[in-house]
Order: structure tokens, then sequence, then C-alpha cells
């Protein structure tokens, strides 16, 4: 049985295209988190008690990632500085070699209120940007489609990794992934970034959640929200997928919790997918059902709502809300010929768009 992935819940299998074959048992489940599970972004961790509240975030060291498992494909070793950068293959005889890109820089880690711990990345120099990427990525997917590269040079760029995904926390409880809590996490970020104001920029279930920043927080700058839906952030066949997943997940994550779960019971399918993180990642997209309606006129900071105009989906919302604009502080922007794919996928046609914006923008109140 073949399922495609939903189309605003699970963004890297639209990004690239990708189809998740499962058996009918986990069907809703890893069609919409089958990425995630490939990027082992959302791989779970057992459950503790809650850290304390934290008055006001912190920037640390994050910790060394632990090894790969037995037969992953091995990272290339970063060359030594001052060594030459090997020539592409095929490349000509003679040729200037491509000079590499620089390493990624040492990652930190912001403590949010509830005291989970989010990665994130700062690279350049410039007002801040902070970058929120989609469901099945993680913070380095900016840097992968080359994005970080086109605006280090004007802006402080933030990348992080959203609670529940990458290097972030991934705590185990329902509650942590209410609204409040991932939002404390961007100005956590933020804050240990010193940006006490800042752009922000979200591509599909991280514009889903910048919306609500863009809308309550003044530190907002101005914001680009690329492939998210206004009105309700899950609709139709998405929530009804949605539902299925934290229906099915939600009482084992409680068994575990309780002490009471019996792996050695799941199906192989299943188990497959609870040592995947299909679990954790279904209390962080099931949170978004109870998440409120956003309307454009509620947004403050000024905003591009970017859209592909061939993300047949996409424009259903787009017609919905198009003559719903006038008056309000976000300008529609449709990128011809574009679909979901296109909009982040082909970096080069979002930041065509993205950037004037945000340079234009002023960045005091």
């Amino acid at each position: 049985m073949t399922f495609v992935t939903s189309p605003r819940a699970c963004d890297t299998d639209r990004a690239r295209g990708v189809r998740t074959r499962v058996t009918a048992s986990v069907t809703v489940s890893l069609c919409v988190i089958g990425a995630l599970a490939m990027s082992a972004c959302a791989t779970a961790r057992p459950p503790g008690d809650a850290a304390p509240a934290t008055p006001a975030p912190t920037a640390t060291t994050a910790p060394t990632p632990a090894p790969a498992a037995p037969g992953a494909a091995a990272t290339p070793a970063t060359p030594a500085a001052g060594a030459a950068t090997p020539a592409p293959a095929g490349a000509a005889a003679g040729a200037p070699a491509t000079p590499a890109p620089p390493p990624p820089p040492r990652r930190q880690v912001a403590t949010s209120r509830d005291g989970t711990k989010i990665s994130f990345d700062v690279e350049g120099t410039g007002p801040a940007l902070l970058l929120v990427h989609g469901g099945g990525q993680t913070g380095r997917s900016w840097r992968e489609r080359g994005f970080v590269e086109k605006l280090r040079g004007q802006f402080t760029v933030i990348t992080m990794d959203l609670r529940g995904s990458g290097e972030s926390g991934k705590p185990a409880t329902p509650d942590a992934y209410a609204l409040d809590n991932v939002l404390d996490d961007l100005t956590a970020v933020a804050d240990a970034a010193k940006a006490p104001r800042f752009h922000l920029w979200g591509f599909g279930h991280g514009a889903t959640i910048g919306r609500y920043l863009a809308a309550r927080s003044p530190r907002v700058i101005a914001a680009v929200l690329v492939s998210a839906n206004f009105g309700p952030p899950l609709e139709g066949v998405v929530r009804d997928a949605v539902a299925g997943m934290r229906a099915k997940w939600l009482p084992l994550v409680q068994q575990q919790m309780a002490g009471t779960l019996k792996v050695d019971t799941l199906t192989n399918s299943d188990r497959t997918a609870w040592d995947a993180g299909v679990a954790v990642s279904a209390l962080a997209l099931g949170a978004l059902m109870d998440y409120p309606p956003l309307e454009p006129a509620e947004i403050k900071a000024p905003t591009l709502w970017v859209m592909g105009a061939a993300d047949t989906s996409a424009m259903e919302n787009v017609k919905a809300y198009e003559g719903k604009l006038a008056g309000t502080t976000v300008t529609l922007k449709l990128l011809s010929g574009a679909s979901y794919t296109d909009s982040f996928g082909k970096s080069e046609l979002s930041l065509a768009v993205a950037l004037p914006f945000l340079l234009a923008a002023p960045t005091t109140p």
C-alpha cells in the first residue's frame, strides 16, 4: 500500500518527493512521519522528570553527538585547515578546485522555560534572522539547501532544531508540545543568541508555528511564512491523519511513562515505528490539533506570505484568504510555476522575494 504524505504535516516528504511504503497497521503514522524516521531527527528518548522552570534561557555548548549506528554511512572527514579541497570527480585537469563550504558552526543549546534543551546554530553578521524548519527537517536543512550561505553576509542567521527534532530535547508528554511551550523555544533561542528583536522565516510546519509568534510578540521585526495556511493549522484529511496518529500512539506513550509498556508485544511494523521515534513525533503533530485558528488580521509584524503557484492544495487556502489581506500587515507573493517542493528545495526562488522584503524592513520599532 502506498500513501503520499499529508500536504502540511510532513514537509520533508513533500520537499524531497519521498513516498513511504508501510504495512496497513501503521500507514497513517509512518506516512506522516516517514521522513522524520528516515532523517533520524525524531528518535524517542525515555521520559524523565521534568526539569525545573528556567527564568532566563542560557547558552551552552551542545554535547558531542553519539557515534553512528553500526552500518551507517560514514561522514566524510573535514579537511584540515589549509588543506587543498579535492577537485570534483570528472573535473578538467588543471581546472581550479571548487572551494568547500565552511563547516557548520559549533552547536549551542538554549534552555526553554520548561527546561527543554533546544539546539541551535548562529552564523553571519547583521540583523538577527531566525529560521524555523519544516516537519521532518532540522535546523541544518536550511544550510543544506543553500539558504544560510546566501543570508549570512547580511544577517546573523539563527537556525534551530524544534523540540522533538534533531539534537533538541524530545519530551514524551503531550503537554510538552503545547503552543506556548513551542513559542517559548523560539524566544529562548533568540535570547541565547543575544537577539532582542529578530526577523523570522518559517517553512511549512515552521511557518505554521512562526505565524503565532508574528501575531503575539513585538520582538518579531518582520516575518516570511512559506507554504503555511491561514485559519486552523490542520484541516480535512490532514487533521484526520494526525488524529489517527495521536489516537494510536498516545496510549503507548502513556504505558511507557507508567512502566507498563511491553515493546516485545508490538508487531514488527509497530516496533520499527516505535524505535524510529514515531510516537514522540505523533505527540508533536497531535498538539497542532489544539492550536487555535489564526487570521491574517491578527499578525502584528510586517509579513510576506509566500506560496508556490503550482501547489494546488495551498492555492485553495490562498483563494479563501487573498481577499481578506487588505488592511492587514500580510502581503501575498506567489512563486510562478513553483510547487511546494520548489518553495524550499529551490532556495533561489524564495530568496528572490524574501531577501528584498527582509532588507527593506525597519529594524527599530
